[in-house]
């Protein structure tokens, strides 16, 4: 693995894990929900939901970028990773524009560059080759 890809892997790792970290301090109280979501949350059993998935979803992804970069051991089909990369790159650019209407101005500018970067990290991470 290359060194400018690798350290594409492990900055992503690194951002998934500080998103995790803000959803259970989400869950927890510590961060109120009325901030998150673009505001749009209506009650707390609809917070519990949404971070649910959001934790699984991440922690999904970081199973992906894990498995692309060799960390983990398992046969996956590189054309499958392939795809999933594109289609994270894809959920990650439709966040960030979601980010951007967001009614919160905290989340607009703080999430905004954080989707940006990862659609444009798993995007070349895409690309990348199989071999790789």
């Amino acid at each position: 693995m290359n060194t400018q890809n690798r350290t594409i892997k492990i900055s992503i790792m690194f951002i998934f894990s500080a998103v995790l970290v803000f959803h259970f301090l989400i869950l927890s109280g510590v961060i109120p929900y009325e901030n998150t979501w673009g505001g749009r949350l209506k009650s707390h059993q609809e917070m519990i939901q949404f971070e649910t998935i959001s934790i699984a979803v991440n922690l999904f992804f970081m199973f992906l970028v894990a498995v692309k970069a060799k960390w983990l051991k398992i046969n996956f089909p590189a054309r499958l990773l392939t795809v999933l990369f594109w289609g994270m790159s894809l959920i990650f650019a439709v966040n960030t524009l979601g980010n951007l209407v967001a009614i919160n101005s905290l989340e607009k500018y703080i999430a905004t560059p954080i989707t940006l970067i990862l659609s444009i990290l798993t995007a070349i991470l895409a690309r990348e080759k199989a071999s790789a």
